[in-house]
């Protein structure tokens, strides 16, 4: 596969139809009627330290810092307390209509007919081409009609051959510098809407040689260019060599630096110090600069600030706009606050401003993000009901909450409906689809979905090789994995940082953790920061011998021998070269525990701020260390996150009982968290306890979290399911089931015919028939002595006629053998455990 990197989500602008607002917005959207200063701050950014609006006293602005959300007090470290974000909708709404750099935006009808006849010409056909200018030369206006054409090729032809060859023939037309500098100003801003900036860069360039390139306008064209695309970098330089120029930047030239700085997503103090120049030259800001500043905060997640500029505009006497509160309500959905979002609604309709498709289409977003999915598809049902025409982008999130849900029929509904209201998917809707049917199994469906993505000239992105990694690596399909991988390579695009992330994890699954330490290395090199998800997975992977993995893989294949044999050698050989650049010192220290050290080191060295699932990894490598030294070494690392988590799991190790107290202060916030999270918490903490002899104290953890809900629908009186437990919780779960079960039979109650315990054979492996919990529940149900054996029938599930289960239970023995105990036990203060050196600060 080919492609080049993936387009913004959201990509409508403002100008188009589907903004339209429309009337009698209703429904739950307006139940919460609260104030209007419902959103009014004590401080501001812009004129908080004045009496008086006037831009003429701006001159000192507090720092923006200052306005940041302070962190919540918790008991426990940030890195338990997790944030969601949505998507940037910046390219959808977040600018105002396009700026006119020239002095006339109108052509006249001679101009439009013109520019029809040449956006059918090809740019090719020179004798055409030259032949249409030539025979509408006498009724054009010079330069409006010019530079007309030129913004309408930028808006409708998306060919720079063509837009240049129109720049070079009519510059001979112009009668001065004034107009020849209005022509290149149009140019270059015309260039900056295709997306060529270099060629945008080349006519500025050409017109500061020639003379008429050194305006105020062409250097904002410019700005602005490099703005649209993102290159924050460049604008800013252009603003220097602006000033260098002479030339005193207006209104205009901030406000593409602005939107520059945050399209390229420059910090936002970087963003509001440009805000404070153009305070201190004595520039007014506009609705515009708002806007822009908004925008960035949005991309920051700066919810204080945005609140204080929204406020602000009030202050200095600018009317808020559509895009004012798309922005806005974007910024709430960053950050979670989708209640505050929706209360935004009345303050719009207060000013006569009607909520839009877009509003609507972040609002949906925020929820989905939230997975409150309720919550978004009642906001779908509302724009339906007020006739109103989804966007791409609703039915991107529309499609992304029915695979979440699995509900393909409405999937299918809506790929249908797109194609009838004539909204072609992106890759954004591919990507959707891709993971929801790779979940699902359906590979067939995935297959033909690249297939159309090709046929329709939607280039795959960054993201869609991704999810093709993740899915197929899920399914034990290691080969495809590695081809999907090769070809990115020969694709062109620049490899981020959830591509590498994704590989590292099939490798580290499976054993090969040198391998994805040395991507690890090579993501540095080229420059891209991994993150916590990239540790995790090697942390993960940690303990799992790569001659381990390449058994069970050939072991576990649903398939022929050969093809089993197949797959191994493939995952082999990409691990050979992988590593025949790495020396063999480096290969050593790969396979050691000082190299899953020394990645903690460098992960607090480049400020990669854990998360509950980086606890999770520790406790499971170090259930996978074969001497309690190394695991204690191991578990040492937390106590460079979270002083707390490390005293409490440590306490639990060591056997010491008022570490309970301490833990359940964990448990508490591992508990709200959502279920697959917390169940990995519980289930790697009760490993590493099993491990290492305190069968006792794992079995507490896992009674708590049974208490909790954590593991679903696990416990019954007479059943007992254990497909979502780890080895060690599956088995101190087995001895607590039966102990209760023993209870009951003390009392002289029977049993039901049959008992069973439910382990799984399989089905959602990553190859189809393995479960490696059915094996340790079977040894251990073995190893009791006890009546159960797997079903005929169903082999994941073990059974026992009642009568001779409770037999078993009632024999003098059975009791002894079922009740755990603590290698390790201590009564001393668990303060005592809590390490005397400082938490690292991160």
């Amino acid at each position: 596969m080919h492609g080049i990197l993936p387009p913004p989500p959201y990509s409508i602008s403002a100008s188009k139809s589907q903004q339209t607002p429309y009337p009698n917005i209703k429904n739950h959207l307006h139940k919460h009627h609260k104030r209007r200063d419902r959103f009014q701050t004590s401080s501001s950014i812009v004129s908080s330290s004045y009496g008086s609006p006037s831009f003429a006293t701006y001159r000192s602005l507090p720092p923006s810092s200052s306005t940041r959300i302070p962190n919540c007090p918790s008991l426990l470290g940030p890195e338990f307390r997790r944030t969601r974000t949505t998507k940037v909708i910046s390219k959808r709404n977040l600018s105002s209509p396009p700026t006119c750099y020239c002095q006339s935006r109108g052509g006249s009808a001679a101009a439009v007919d013109f520019t029809s006849r040449l956006l059918c010409t090809s740019v090719d056909d020179h004798q055409a081409f030259t032949g249409i200018l030539r025979s509408f030369q006498h009724a054009l206006r010079v330069p409006e009609d010019y530079c007309f054409v030129l913004r309408e090729l930028g808006e409708r032809d998306k060919c720079p051959p063509k837009a240049l060859a129109f720049f070079q023939s009519s510059m001979p037309l112009m009668r001065n510098s004034a107009e020849k500098g209005k022509l290149l100003t149009a140019a270059i801003g015309s260039l900056g809407k295709m997306g060529r900036h270099d060629l945008a860069r080349q006519v500025f360039d050409f017109g500061i040689a020639h003379g008429f390139g050194n305006t105020v306008y062409a250097y904002s064209s410019l700005i602005s260019a490099y703005a649209r695309n993102g290159l924050s970098v460049e604008a800013i330089s252009v603003l220097s060599l602006m000033k260098d120029s002479g030339i005193r930047p207006n209104i205009i030239s901030y406000n593409a630096v602005i939107d520059a700085c945050g399209k390229g997503g420059e910090d936002i103090d970087v963003t509001i110090e440009f805000f404070r120049e153009m305070l201190q030259d004595g520039i007014c800001p506009d609705r515009r600069t708002f806007n822009s500043l908004l925008a960035g905060c949005s991309r920051a997640g700066r919810l204080e600030d945005a609140r204080i500029l929204f406020d602000e505009m009030i202050d200095v006497g600018i009317g808020r706009d559509i895009y004012t509160y798309n922005t806005f309500i974007d910024v709430l959905c960053k950050g979670g606050n989708m209640e505050l979002a929706v209360e935004v609604i009345p303050d719009m309709l207060a000013n006569n401003v009607q909520p839009n498709v877009v509003t609507y289409s972040t609002l949906m977003d925020g929820y989905a993000k939230l997975e409150r999915h309720d919550k978004a598809l009642n906001l779908y049902m509302e724009m339906r009901s007020l006739g109103m025409q989804l966007d791409r982008v609703c039915y991107n999130t529309l499609l992304s909450i029915y695979v979440k849900t699995g509900r393909y029929e409405e999937i299918a509904f809506v790929c249908n409906e797109m194609e009838v209201m004539g909204i072609d998917k992106d890759t954004v809707t591919y990507n959707s689809l891709i993971t929801g049917y790779g979940k699902q199994g359906r590979f067939d469906v995935v297959s033909c979905l690249i297939q159309d993505m090709w046929k329709k000239g939607v280039t795959p992105s960054v993201l869609t090789y991704s999810t093709l990694i993740d899915i197929y690596s899920k399914a034990g399909m290691y080969g495809d994995v590695i081809n999907v991988f090769l070809n990115f390579k020969e694709s062109g695009l620049k490899a981020d940082v959830v591509l590498y992330s994704s590989f590292i994890d099939m490798l580290a699954k499976n054993g090969q953790v040198d391998c994805a330490v040395w991507l690890l290395d090579e993501m540095a090199q080229a420059g891209i920061k991994p993150n916590v998800v990239t540790y995790n997975t090697i942390f993960d992977g940690f303990g799992k011998s790569r001659a381990v993995a390449e058994e069970r893989i050939s072991n576990e294949l649903g398939g022929s021998e050969e093809e089993g044999n197949q797959s191994v050698r493939m995952l082999g050989n990409l691990s050979k070269g992988l590593l025949q650049s790495m020396p063999d010192d480096a290969r050593r220290r790969s396979e050691d525990l000082f190299c899953i050290l020394g990645l903690f080191q460098k992960m607090v060295q480049q400020g990669v701020r854990p998360n509950v699932v980086t606890f999770s990894a520790i406790l499971n490598a170090c259930s996978q260390c074969d001497s309690f030294e190394d695991a204690a070494l191991l578990l040492e690392q937390l106590r460079l996150f979270d002083s707390f988590v490390y005293g409490a799991a440590h306490g639990l190790l060591m056997g010491c009982e008022e570490a309970w107290r301490h833990a359940r202060s964990v448990f508490n916030e591992i508990s709200c968290m959502d279920v697959p999270t917390s169940s990995a918490f519980y289930n790697a903490l009760t490993d590493m306890l099993w491990h290492f002899g305190q069968r006792r104290g794992a079995q507490q953890v896992v009674l708590d979290g049974v208490q909790r809900k954590v593991w679903e629908n696990t416990w019954s009186e007479f059943s007992l399911d254990l497909h979502l437990m780890s080895s060690g919780a599956a088995q101190a779960m087995v001895h607590a089931w039966l102990l209760s079960m023993h209870s009951v039979v003390s009392k002289g109650q029977k049993l039901p015919e049959f008992v069973s315990i439910l382990t799984g054979w399989g089905k959602h492996s990553k190859i189809p028939g393995t479960s490696t919990l059915r094996r340790v529940v079977e040894m251990l149900l073995d190893s009791l002595g006890s009546p159960f054996r797997l079903e005929r029938f169903n082999v994941g599930r073990f059974v026992s006629p009642g009568a001779m289960a409770a037999a078993w239970l009632k024999e003098s023995g059975t009791v002894a053998v079922l009740l755990l105990r603590d290698e390790r036990s201590k009564k001393s203060n668990f303060a005592a455990l809590l390490p005397s050196l400082q938490a690292l600060q991160l």
